[in-house]
């Protein structure tokens, strides 16, 4: 009976000590994967309307964690404005990034019958306060700035004046020289045309002025516009339809949305031909990475080839798309944000 008992006894030991062994171990494996410094990612999405230089201007902040560093895009046109565009084309960013898209005065979502007179500068001040409400929102010291065509025109410019604020300057088929530019594509024009025996006549008193006006069809026609590949027949159409997707955009802003292009258009472009980067920026203080389609002629790359050679920057490199022409992060968006991502972190940008 004695003997009975001390073995009952001894499995019951037996029993506490497993029972308190899996216990300890249940405790340390909850505790190690409540470790303080392993943070969930927080993502964000907001789109609000902000006060910038006394217009109303919206602008849209998009990522999976707030933590990243903020990318600021400058869209092109003038007037082409990307809210309606930026879930689809710069989605893959977004891992990468707090991606903020910004419907520059006068356009998109920031359209406005009363607009005032505006120049280039009026343009880069407006740049300038949105990055300090940026950077006092997402407390932070710098941010990434981000600019396609016009944007990438205003952007230089912003990040030559003030390269405290800023991790780097990437620029996607700038405007380098307006009047360079111009005269390069239409002389690529006549050229193109006046090998096909259905378009020469159509160029035979074709100036300048008049190709200017009518550019965008023209370059499209030989696949130097916008796109080269599979929507250089079909811009209009496949622009609107990702628009039409976007839950950021109303009904009333699609409707605005050409009258903002045609309309901010016709208040720069009396100062297209006196843009000019190697005057205006010929030194950017902070790293400078350019993307280019090799088949763009809104803003031929051999300008921008002569530009960074010019330009005095810490780093500078081009980086070249060359199935695309002048907006290689609406064609390939993928590739695209690849690229950027590879080029960014090949040069540890933001252990700096």
């Amino acid at each position: 009976m004695k003997k009975f008992i001390r073995e009952k006894s001894s499995i019951r030991n037996t029993l506490i000590l497993c029972l308190f062994f899996t216990f300890t171990l249940n405790c340390k494996t909850q505790s190690n994967l409540k470790e303080p410094n392993i943070k969930p990612s927080s993502p964000i999405s907001s789109l609000e309307k902000v006060k910038i230089g006394g217009a109303s201007q919206w602008i849209l902040s998009r990522g999976n964690d707030i933590e990243k560093p903020v990318l600021l895009i400058l869209h092109g046109g003038p007037g082409a404005a990307s809210i309606g565009f930026a879930r689809y084309f710069y989605n893959d960013l977004e891992d990468h990034f707090i991606v903020v898209n910004w419907d520059q005065r006068g356009s998109g979502k920031s359209f406005s019958l009363f607009m005032p007179e505006v120049t280039p500068e009026t343009y880069i001040s407006d740049t300038l306060e949105v990055v300090l409400f940026l950077k006092k929102k997402f407390h932070t010291q710098k941010i990434v700035l981000m600019g396609h065509s016009w944007g990438g025109y205003i952007g230089a410019i912003v990040a030559h004046r003030y390269p405290e604020h800023f991790f780097a300057y990437i620029g996607i088929g700038p405007v380098v020289n307006g009047e360079q530019s111009a005269r390069i594509s239409y002389e690529f024009i006549l050229n193109q045309a006046n090998k096909d025996p259905s378009l020469a006549p159509k160029v035979k008193d074709l100036t300048l002025l008049s190709y200017l006006e009518n550019r965008r069809e023209w370059l499209n026609k030989f696949g130097v516009g916008m796109f080269h590949g599979d929507h250089r027949n079909d811009e209009d159409e496949f622009l609107r339809g990702v628009m039409f997707d976007s839950p950021d955009y109303s009904l009333v802003n699609m409707l605005t949305y050409l009258p903002g292009i045609w309309k901010t258009a016709s208040r720069i472009r009396p100062f297209f031909f006196k843009m000019d980067l190697f005057k205006e920026a010929p030194e950017i203080n902070v790293p400078v990475y350019f993307f280019s389609g090799r088949f763009d002629y809104y803003n031929p790359g051999e300008i921008l080839v002569k530009y960074v050679s010019a330009l005095k920057s810490p780093k500078k490199s081009i980086h070249w798309f060359e199935c695309c022409s002048h907006a290689p992060h609406f064609e390939r968006p993928k590739d695209f944000a690849e690229k950027l991502i590879s080029v960014i972190n090949s040069t540890a940008l933001f252990e700096n």
